[in-house]
């Protein structure tokens, strides 16, 4: 009785705290040009020039929540992003395990002392983290391991499939990723990963105006896959960092354009060794660069959904413990992957054919990487194999170092 009437009164004064808070700094709303209206209610996040924000709707009673991103553009190159960006999220609409863009929209803004333009993206509101998070919640980079709670081998495989499937609807779009990371890969925990919406053609060329009207009264196609995703549908986010998916090497000022804009918008402990200075050559018989550079970093990936992080920013010490490193250019063209301590082993317990399946997409040779199909097949295969959770790990290849 004592504890409900504590929970009775610390829940009336965090109401009566919020009613004032929202009196006297009455709540930002924005208005898309599909008539929808949302309340900005709180930062998430931020970084660089943009910023998500937790909304909800203003135009109907449900309370629907958002994330709303907010991006200050301050030079054409930003907008030109934002705008390829709305465009990646429009050959994939409707897709499954990617991030879905409900509204957008460009608003100018001046000053006495300068005009800048403001730019607002409108998503579902996924709640179940991002499986950075998820690393965190099972500490798997804890150095006491009595506290780590490592992810099973078949749960380990069964999300870096579906991640696998965000990368390959964005590769049939004609789009390399270019970032894939821990970070960029939500939880779902709804298990909705797609819209079906009947008016899918429409499209709208005005940059200043909504680029869909996606309504969640829709039905919603769910997955078969939930069973096996306590944790949640891995949903692919971010694409601000996605570029054509196959670039011919035709000169210099091409190779030039991939490693500067793979150094601005790609992670450097999951970027493909090709993208740094001097992977490239260019010439009518060098092979062309595609969406190779998203298997490597799918590999990454996977090994931090293993260990917590990519392979090419860590180290295990004989005791079992982690130190996390500098990643440098010479640590990922050296492409060699931390063996695991046997004490550490024995709390994750991932089987030879992990390992195996990890050294396998991190092979620096571009040409002899495997695609993305053929890693996604491979671990279909993995998935039918009996008792795929229990195997030892004990067995490692000689790569490993």
């Amino acid at each position: 009785m004592f504890q409900q009437l504590i929970y009775f009164f610390t829940n009336l004064i965090q109401r009566i705290f919020t009613f004032i808070q929202e009196f006297l700094h009455p709540a930002q709303t924005v208005e898309f040009d599909s008539g929808r209206t949302v309340t900005i209610r709180q930062k998430i996040a931020e970084g660089g020039f943009s910023y998500i924000y937790y909304a909800t709707s203003s135009t109907d009673s449900l309370q629907r929540k958002y994330a709303l991103k907010r991006i200050i553009c301050n030079d054409e190159d930003i907008l030109q992003t934002c705008r390829k960006e709305i465009n990646v999220h429009g050959q994939v609409r409707g897709e499954s395990n990617v991030l879905h863009l409900l509204d957008y929209k460009f608003v100018s803004t001046s000053s006495s002392s300068s005009s800048q333009k403001i730019c607002y993206m409108l998503f579902p509101l996924l709640t179940g983290g991002s499986l950075r998070d998820q690393v965190n919640r099972r500490n798997l980079l804890s150095d006491d391991l009595n506290q780590v709670k490592a992810i099973s081998e078949r749960r380990v495989l069964v999300l870096f499939k579906g991640v696998l499937e965000g990368v390959m609807t964005l590769h049939r779009a004609g789009y390399a990723h270019c970032d894939v990371k821990l970070e960029n890969v939500l939880l779902d925990t709804s298990h909705i990963t797609g819209y079906n919406d009947n008016n899918s053609n429409n499209s709208n060329s005005s940059n200043n105006s909504t680029a869909y009207n996606v309504d969640e009264e829709m039905s919603f196609e769910m997955t078969s896959r939930v069973n096996d995703l306590d944790d949640g549908v891995p949903i692919l986010m971010d694409f601000g960092s996605a570029r054509e998916l196959v670039v011919k090497l035709v000169d210099r000022k091409t190779v030039l354009r991939l490693t500067e804009d793979a150094a601005q918008y790609s992670t450097i402990s999951y970027r493909a060794p090709e993208l740094f200075e001097g992977g490239l050559r260019h010439g009518p018989l060098e092979a062309d660069v595609d969406g190779k550079v998203d298997v490597w970093s799918c590999g990454c990936l996977l090994f931090g959904l293993m260990y917590g992080a990519s392979p090419f920013e860590m180290e295990f010490r004989q005791s079992g413990t982690v130190r996390i490193v500098e990643c440098t250019h010479l640590r990922v063209l050296g492409g060699k992957i931390p063996q695991v301590p046997a004490r550490r082993e024995a709390v994750f317990k991932y089987s030879r054919q992990m390992h195996d399946l990890v050294e396998w997409i991190l092979t620096v040779d571009r040409t002899e990487r495997p695609t993305m199909e053929e890693v996604y097949q491979r671990v279909e295969k993995m998935l039918t194999r009996p008792s795929v959770s229990s195997s030892s790990g004990s067995n490692v290849s000689s790569r490993l170092v």
